[in-house]
């Protein structure tokens, strides 16, 4: 327990309140995709007037300053520049509040309509916005995250301009290596921004153009396609922009990730995910099974595992570059670096953070989620690609290639979105614990050798010369 304290503490950083700044970026940046209509706004009907149709239909545009408020609240975490305090109020504070206003006031200009000034007060309030309630938790979701992103960013803020915290991001103690090459680990951290940050709109727009494209042509294509294209398009468009930012030591490392190998660590890597997926349906099928030979036998038909497990259908199997992409990324390129950085166990946990900070903005950007269901899915993320990211990095280590990784990372994406297993409450933090202990044996009795690179890792940058 005391090992577990240290290794958490030693990922947090060294100024705690940063992970207010950090919670804050990401409650806005959640809070883009979230529902910002109240129940009871109905859209304008054809007799309104042609301002309230034109408001209406822009409403889309006005998340966009939350949107660039999360962006740049994450490229301050990296280059806060030489006035922090300025930057982090005039980029990240003000364009979240003017889009929360015109959020609010579009929403009042249409549910407001003409009533007589004889009416009171509280009749006119009560009559023309329905919708409207004295406390603030009525308002939708979005805009309950958008400002609890702002009291957040507000609180570490306050202490940021009375000197007590800083920026940028810093972790406690000092780099694992230490090297005079600063120019890689800079072009690491530039594209570590663009994979949580504006990455994001060119993975979103051309991935949902392509996505509708296809499907236009494809009249007869199943319903779940989109869920299946979607990642895929978006995936291979971010390994695509990024391999443009990548140097060539980058893009060479990537290259060397994907190696021939063995048939026995491909196979290895697809027991992984089935056997995990098959322990639930296996604890309903064997009582069952149990309870038909000592009292049904002869009598009944025996159950079948079909009930309790369905197979995915092969289109799903699509999902394989979407995985690939990924892998190149996170495995092949972030993971040896942070290893060489930060020490292994740190090394793939802070991966494992930056690829679930990858999927927040796809996350949410089609969700109707309450406020609870939004804190749940956001720490269901955050453990699920940690406890990936170590079982992934496990195999990559050991078979030197990121193809077993691409492998599970494929069938784990498969049986998810094929949903082969029943529904049942708190699914989600069972499959967490099972990945968890898996990471854990994996680590535990088959330890990795770390090789170290010929090629000695960069040194951290001065960040705010780089801003």
């Amino acid at each position: 327990m005391k090992r577990l304290a240290e290794f958490v503490r030693s990922v947090i950083p060294a100024d705690p309140f940063q992970l207010f700044f950090i919670g804050g970026v990401v409650c806005l940046i959640a809070a883009h995709g979230l529902r910002w209509r109240p129940a009871g706004l109905a859209s304008p009907d054809q007799s309104s007037d042609y301002l309230k149709q034109l408001v209406w239909y822009m409403g889309p545009l006005f998340v966009y300053p939350i949107i660039f408020s999360g962006v740049t609240g994450y490229f301050a975490c990296f280059w806060p520049g030489k006035h922090p305090v300025r930057r982090v109020l005039w980029l990240v504070c003000a364009p979240a509040l003017l889009g929360v206003a015109l959020i609010f006031a579009r929403v009042l200009y249409i549910s407001a309509t003409p009533s007589s000034i004889l009416d009171s007060t509280s009749s006119v309030f009560g009559q023309n916005l329905p919708w409207a309630e004295v406390t603030v938790w009525k308002l939708p979701e979005g805009f309950h995250f958008a400002l609890l992103g702002l009291l957040l960013i507000a609180i570490f803020f306050s202490r940021m301009a009375f000197g007590i915290s800083s920026l940028p991001l810093a972790l406690p103690g000092e780099p694992a290596i230490q090297s005079a090459d600063s120019g890689a680990w800079r072009r690491l951290q530039i594209l570590i921004f663009l994979l949580v940050g504006p990455l994001f709109l060119a993975y979103g727009l051309v991935s949902l153009a392509a996505t509708k494209a296809l499907l236009t042509f494809s009249s007869r294509a199943p319903s779940y396609w989109f869920t299946i294209l979607f990642p895929v398009f978006g995936s291979i468009v971010a390994y695509g922009v990024l391999l443009c930012f990548m140097g060539r030591n980058e893009r060479q490392t990537t290259l060397c990730s994907v190696r021939r190998l063995t048939l026995n660590y491909i196979l290895l890597a697809a027991a992984f995910p089935v056997g995990i997926a098959m322990m639930i349906p296996l604890a309903g099928y064997l009582p069952a099974r149990v309870q038909w030979a000592a009292h049904d036998f002869g009598r009944s038909w025996p159950p079948q595992l079909g009930t309790y497990f369905s197979l995915p259908e092969p289109w799903f199997f699509l999902l394989f570059f979407a995985a690939l992409c990924e892998e190149l990324i996170f495995r092949g390129l972030l993971q040896p670096r942070f290893i060489e950085r930060y020490g292994l166990y740190r090394g793939i946990f802070l991966v494992g953070i930056v690829w679930s900070a990858f999927h927040f903005f796809s996350d949410f950007s089609f969700s109707h989620a309450t406020d609870l269901g939004v804190f749940e899915h956001l720490s269901f993320r955050v453990f699920i690609c940690v406890t990936h990211s170590f079982v992934f990095g496990w195999l990559t280590l050991r078979s030197r290639s990121i193809l077993p990784a691409a492998v599970a990372h494929t069938l784990y994406n498969v049986l998810l979105h094929a949903n082969v297993q029943p529904y049942f409450q708190g699914q989600n933090w069972v499959r967490i614990a099972q990945w968890a202990a898996l990471a854990y044996a994996l680590f535990r009795f088959w330890p990795v050798k770390i090789e170290k690179s010929p090629e000695p890792a960069s040194e951290l940058p001065s960040l705010e010369s780089a801003a």
